[in-house]
């Protein structure tokens, strides 16, 4: 986009300033210089004055900035772990529906919830007085953890009446059924934890409440892990205002005895649980940082005026000010020179502004780069391994030599990982972990690093605060246009122990996505208007078979018609990749072997990301996918399995083949739940957990082969 080159505009540029810098010397104007003084004493005053107030405002913005972006992390940290809570209670219920008429059964599902759920120190189901015609007046089977090991038994009597405790009334008075109690100390734990509690009715009878305490300790390290400065404290507070945890429980103290006024504060509430989390700076942090920008500016401040002074006597003097700008100008040009010698080199063919790509059978990759003036810090590149195409383009913060260094070792460290890891977020990581390693100038880069499996469109990407592609649709979906959605991980060479989120999508035959710069959705017409994101996807849109065939030459004029005569401010860069093949299923195959399960998980779990499916119903499916693997190895004397994986009308579709002796697994009397995985037999305990999961189940045999087709909605 705006694909001008510079170049000889800058040239002609440089050269006149030196002939006006030429030409003001000869009028040598005549200038008092016993005002000078008093005249630089104001101006500092007034600036000093401005800068001081500015640099205030501007750090207690990026102070507060950064205390929100980590209570918003902590914040979906903490309504994660809660999440497993709720799906243990959930896996509860479910049971309960299904077998209230079996205490022991029940006895036993509360080891298996605090076996199952790490999260989870114990698991209760109190029963109403006398529900059981044999039973006590208290009822209530219960499991917990002591050490590594699960204490299972029958709790309940005059000692410990569950009937007057608070997260028992809790669940009954609640109007959903649900309750959430405050924190508090466990005498049997030692532990601040929290109780879950739900109230369970069958046929509109209140039967009894489901208990499950879970630990708070975790929430001490996340505290600790977000705690922006070493004299700030973070604290986890009940809605009563009392104190469930801190960083330091002596700074706590200090809080209260030193005024609001100095401390920077901020609060978010967690729900469910009606908790808040609050983190507080001292305000001398800002005026610290204030005060050393305030003494540079002042140092500046005086070199400049002691420097424009100097300036005055030697024009009034001589014109060795323009032999001097011009030496000066020499020496920007030859370090441009070698600075750009350095960006084009390290890129693909490194020809400058020329269209750079392959086209293989099954995809189509085209890329251009237009550096400012004659160097910049955008970069871009590409390795194809088997039927994957790994891809990267990013942005170096600053310009000039060191931009160039920076992205040349982007680059080159983008080819090391990219040949020994395969996964985007690994590639990213490993690249951060070098280039965040001393780095004093804290210099960054954005990218978006992804790789693309060709024949079934898997497109998985990872993202460090670059901008959107958008994907370009054709076929069936002809005209589509989306911009894919990015997780808000920071730029590399900020951290290094940083973990980036990955995402995915699906890329399907004829689509194409775009990826680009901000030189180019940020640059301006004559009137200092932006292009903008709409108008570059309408550009997009509308010529989509230029940017397809790589004709950026076109897509130039194009941006031409909206910049107009205005000069280029920052690197331009675009990347188009589109596959040309049909969409292919996923087909692995592997040995019989349970030590194989790795990679056929990580192989769904690959698809159905992109696929779209959530994180909890792609748990449930691997889950489903990991009882039928099992059922085969133990029991089918196969020698290898096949896993198939298609998505069709919003279905993720697993078929799962086996060279075995014939088994339906489907057409078995399903066995006790709560029997232990060693004990599971074909058709018992594993089927009905798929079935459970699955929204359809279906077996067939088809020449000496066993086929399990498991379908998952997503």
């Amino acid at each position: 986009m705006i694909y001008a080159n510079k170049s000889k505009k800058n040239n002609e540029k440089r050269a006149r300033t030196c002939v006006y810098a030429k030409k003001f010397v000869t009028l040598r104007p005549i200038m008092k210089t016993k005002h000078l003084p008093i005249v630089s004493a104001l101006f500092l005053v007034i600036a000093m004055t401005i800068q001081f107030v500015v640099s205030y405002q501007w750090e207690k913005k990026r102070v507060l900035e950064h205390i929100d972006y980590e209570m918003e992390l902590a914040q979906k940290d903490f309504i994660f772990e809660i999440y497993d809570i709720q799906d243990a209670g959930e896996e509860m219920v479910d049971f309960l529906n299904r077998r209230l008429d079996n205490p022991e059964a029940i006895l036993r599902h509360t080891n298996t919830i605090v076996r199952r759920f790490p999260d989870v120190m114990s698991c209760y189901v109190s029963f109403r007085p006398c529900y059981y015609n044999d039973s006590d007046y208290w009822y209530c089977p219960a499991s917990w953890r002591v050490g590594d090991s699960i204490v299972t038994t029958l709790y309940g009597d005059k000692e410990h009446d569950y009937f007057q405790r608070k997260w028992y009334k809790g669940a009954i008075q609640s109007e959903k059924g649900l309750y959430w109690s405050q924190a508090y100390q466990d005498e049997d734990f030692n532990d601040p934890i929290c109780t879950h509690s739900i109230r369970f009715e069958k046929d509109s009878d209140f039967v009894c409440v489901i208990g499950l305490d879970f630990s708070l300790l975790w929430v001490n390290k996340m505290l600790n892990d977000i705690k922006p400065f070493d004299d700030a404290y973070c604290k986890l507070m009940s809605s009563d205002g009392s104190m469930v945890l801190a960083t330091d429980e002596s700074l706590e103290h200090n809080t209260k005895l030193l005024k609001k006024s100095d401390w920077i504060i901020s609060s978010v509430m967690l729900s469910p649980v009606d908790m808040r989390l609050e983190i507080g700076v001292p305000k001398h942090h800002l005026l610290e940082s204030v005060w050393k920008k305030s003494l540079i500016t002042l140092g500046v401040l005086l070199i400049g005026i002691l420097v424009a002074g100097l300036l005055i006597r030697l024009i009034r003097r001589d014109q060795a000010a323009f032999a001097r700008v011009e030496t000066e100008n020499k020496l920007m040009e030859r370090e441009m020179h070698i600075a750009s010698t350095i960006q084009m080199g390290i890129l693909r063919k490194g020809q400058r502004s020329n269209v750079k790509g392959d086209k293989w059978t099954d995809a189509m990759l085209q890329a251009a780069l237009v550096p400012m003036q004659e160097v910049g810090g955008d970069l871009y590149d590409y390795f194809r391994k088997g039927d994957d195409l790994f891809f990267i383009i990013g942005d170096v913060s600053g310009k000039s030599v060191p931009a160039a260094m920076f992205m040349s070792a982007t680059v080159n460290l983008f080819r090391s990982a990219v040949r020994r890891l395969q996964s985007p977020k690994a590639i990213m990581e490993d690249m951060n972990a070098v280039l965040s390693d001393n780095n004093p100038s804290m210099m960054f880069v954005t990218a978006f690093i992804g790789r693309l499996h060709i024949p079934t469109g898997e497109l998985l990407y990872c993202n460090a605060g670059h901008l959107a592609p958008i994907v370009y649709s054709t076929g069936q979906r002809d005209g589509e246009t989306k911009v894919l959605p990015l997780e808000p991980n920071i730029p590399m060479g900020y951290e290094g122990q940083f973990k980036f989120k990955e995402q995915g999508t699906m890329l399907h035959q004829d689509e194409m996505i775009v990826l680009y710069t901000d030189g180019i959705t940020e640059a301006r017409n004559e009137q200092h208007e932006m292009l903008g994101s709409k108008r570059w996807i309408d550009i997009i849109t509308k010529h989509h078979n230029a940017f397809r065939d790589g004709d950026f030459e076109a897509i130039n004029n194009i941006g031409l018609q909206f910049v107009g005569k205005a000069e280029q401010t920052d690197d331009m860069t675009i990347m188009t990749i589109t596959k040309t093949s049909p969409d292919e299923p996923v087909s692995l195959r592997v040995e019989n072997k349970m030590d194989q399960w790795p990679t056929l998980r990580s192989t769904l779990h690959n698809y159905a990301l992109c696929a779209g499916m959530d994180a909890r119903a792609l748990k449930k499916l691997e889950v489903a996918l990991e009882e039928a693997v099992v059922n085969i190895v133990n029991y089918s004397q196969a020698t290898e399995i096949e896993l198939k994986i298609k998505n069709e009308e919003l279905k993720i579709i697993l078929i799962l083949s086996d060279n075995g002796i014939a088994f339906d697994p489907t057409a078995q009397e399903e066995k006790d739940i709560n029997k232990a995985v060693e004990e599971r037999q074909i058709g018992g305990l594993g089927i009905a957990l798929v079935k459970q999961i699955a929204d359809e189940v279906s077996y067939r045999r088809i020449d000496e082969t066993n086929e399990l087709t498991i379908i998952k909605n997503i």
